[in-house]
């Protein structure tokens, strides 16, 4: 079995979205909480600049690159017994149930509440696997990085014992 992994650039327009989403809400918030406070409205500005902008971007930046979607090719895995029901056993395993299957694809959605989030946001937790002579698991970063984890040292996936 051949496995081989491509990340994609991160996406610009998730970036740009989530920096103008976090800049109104993070200073909407201390233009109140100063407006509460009996100061004037725009000295947080001048206090907590790094709050008010450079928080954001920071924020955004590390979302758009966690969020970029990655490609796991498998060739030759013929030789292993039931691979299709042992990787779909493997990817259920993380957290994620099955939304649409069909002959040559599977999508699997994220279950907790918390990655369900960033699921409805852009789509960024689920998993798509596309069957054929070679398998294409398509997802996010942190779900591939745990079906390769899976597919290289699981031995359920192995089809000769490993010789030390």
């Amino acid at each position: 079995m051949r496995i081989r992994k491509e990340v994609a650039n991160w996406n610009i327009k998730l970036f740009i979205k989530t920096t103008l989403i976090l800049l109104v809400v993070l200073n909407g918030l201390l233009f109140f909480i100063n407006y509460l406070s009996g100061r004037p409205p725009f000295e947080y500005f001048m206090v907590s600049w790094v709050v008010a902008f450079l928080q954001p971007v920071l924020l955004a930046s590390v979302f758009a690159y966690n969020a970029r979607k990655v490609l796991l090719f498998v060739n030759d895995y013929q030789p292993i017994d039931s691979f299709r029901e042992k990787l779909n056993t493997v990817i259920l395993g993380n957290g994620t149930q099955i939304e649409s299957a069909d002959a040559t694809q599977t999508t699997y959605i994220a279950t907790g509440w918390f990655y369900r989030l960033f699921s409805l946001w852009g789509r960024t937790e689920v998993v798509r696997v596309q069957w054929g002579n070679q398998v294409v698991v398509e997802g996010q970063g942190r779900l591939i990085s745990q079906i390769e984890d899976s597919l290289t040292w699981n031995k359920m996936f192995r089809t000769s014992p490993v010789k030390v």
